[in-house]
């Protein structure tokens, strides 16, 4: 009978440990990065980047260029084809820092005053929608490509 209630507890742990392995196994495979799985597809627009010819351009046409086209103010001309030229990398005139520094929105001048974070927020006519300086901030923050 001893042997028989020794199996029997040996075949419980070796079951508890089996069962113990498959959990952890489970739980550490969803640690790595395996890619998609096949099959999933992304949302639309997802994780595409932010376009700046696209996204951005079309913002400063909408919002900007009364007082940053041709000859514009603080020597910003946002016209496309120059805007990001005159902006990426470039020592901000009215301000310390760069008008945007690719990477970091929090040091853009360009981003702080489409937020209204500045004493003199751009445009003039009010701050921009959230969705807007959003798009703005996520495309900095992903380092401001020319794309």
């Amino acid at each position: 009978m001893k042997l028989a209630s020794e199996w029997k507890s040996f075949e419980a742990r070796n079951r508890y440990l089996v069962l113990l392995f498959l959990m952890i196994a489970t739980s550490l495979s969803g640690c790595s990065d395996h890619g998609d799985p096949v099959g999933v597809v992304d949302p639309p627009g997802g994780n595409d980047p932010v376009s700046f010819a696209g996204d951005i351009q079309p913002i400063f046409d909408t919002n900007c260029m009364d007082c940053h086209g041709a000859g514009g103010n603080a020597g910003l001309d946002l016209r496309s084809g120059l805007s990001y030229a005159n902006l990426v990398g470039v020592a901000a005139t009215a301000s310390s820092g760069n008008r945007v520094e690719a990477g970091d929105a929090n040091l853009s001048v360009l981003f702080q005053r489409l937020s209204g974070l500045m004493i003199d927020p751009m445009p003039p006519s009010g701050v921009l929608p959230l969705e807007t300086r959003d798009l703005v901030e996520e495309w900095i923050n992903d380092g401001a490509l020319d794309n």
